[in-house]
């Protein structure tokens, strides 16, 4: 239930980005930053009108971003650009020497950057 609530939390706080683009954060410093982001953003995906979601944690000594996608919107090529990996509905990528807001920054002006070169 804890976990749950947790969760539920995170995902209340989302913000919407672009079109259909959530983006939330995780404030509590922990290991477990990435297992949490993980399951919060997939759970993002299950709101109707939302077709990515990015949830960024702190593990102590990184912040890791969570990306998930139905498939319209490549979350590998995106967090590839914040040196991480993964597939094109399931990403992630843990960044280190920026703070939360910074990182959510960057994600934010690679997120544009991926729109604007997919309309090229």
């Amino acid at each position: 239930m804890k976990s749950f609530n947790l969760i539920a939390d995170i995902v209340k706080t989302a913000q919407i980005v672009g079109e259909g683009i959530a983006i939330s954060e995780y404030s509590e410093i922990t290991p477990e930053a990435n297992l949490i982001c993980a399951k919060a953003a997939d759970e993002l995906l299950t709101i109707s009108d939302i077709t990515a979601s990015f949830v960024l944690g702190n593990t102590g000594d990184k912040i890791c971003i969570s990306g998930r996608s139905i498939g319209d919107i490549n979350v590998q090529i995106i967090l590839e650009k914040l040196g991480g990996g993964g597939h094109i509905t399931l990403a992630g990528a843990q960044v280190e020497g920026m703070t939360m807001e910074e990182t959510r920054q960057e994600l934010i002006n690679r997120i544009h950057e991926y729109f604007s070169e997919i309309e090229n």
